[in-house]
């Protein structure tokens, strides 16, 4: 993890606040093809933290920005925008989580026949008296053990773990949706910035 990013899950933490600066405004949602946009950077903080707070600040520092903040458009686009986002990683969160639930009882079924045939192929390859037999029966089972867990475990593995990410980042663009915004005006040294809520 590097230093910027350790500093910000600390001050998100700590404060719940989220600095951010950018070139203008229009960076907010866009990044205009060169570099990240605002709203990615947020979600890669949000969504690289551990534990997300209830209530969040994001102040933008704009450079040459007068007494002022976005205008009450960008504010809705920028909601608007949060929870279109968060409504896509919800669809994919659940679309793996109820992928895996619906694949699971064929899994098992192929799992427990796997096993089956790893657990005959072993009992037979210790009962033959011939020795080729024997590693390839050894053989059968040693990769249907290993089949029987893999088939079974794929599905579980989604249904329990694999939706989660996509789940953490839409409860990210959720908390930037209704988070406060606080433009700042890129101040003089010495002097204390101006802001405005979005």
């Amino acid at each position: 993890m590097n230093d910027a990013l350790q500093a910000a899950h600390q001050q998100l933490k700590s404060d719940r606040t989220i600095d951010l600066e950018l070139g203008s405004l229009d960076q907010l949602l866009d990044g205009g093809g060169r570099e990240r946009s605002g709203v990615d950077v947020l979600v890669g903080i949000l969504g690289s933290a551990l534990r997300l707070p209830k209530e969040l600040v994001v102040r933008i520092a704009v450079p040459g920005w007068g007494a002022g903040a976005a205008p009450e458009p960008d504010a809705q686009a920028w909601r608007a925008h949060c929870r279109i986002q968060a409504d896509e990683a919800w669809v994919e969160a659940m679309t793996l989580r109820q992928g895996g639930i619906r694949e699971l009882p064929r899994a098992l079924l192929l799992s427990l026949v796997a096993a089956t045939i790893g657990v005959v192929s072993g009992y037979v390859a210790q009962t033959t008296e011939s020795t080729l037999l024997m590693v390839l029966l050894d053989a059968v089972a040693f990769v249907a053990v290993i089949a029987a867990w893999t088939i079974g475990w794929t599905p579980i593995e989604q249904a329990t773990f694999d939706w989660r990410a996509p789940g953490h980042v839409a409860a990210a663009y959720e908390l930037l949706s209704r988070a406060r915004l606080e433009v700042v005006a890129a101040p003089a040294r010495g002097a204390a910035p101006s802001r405005r809520r979005a």
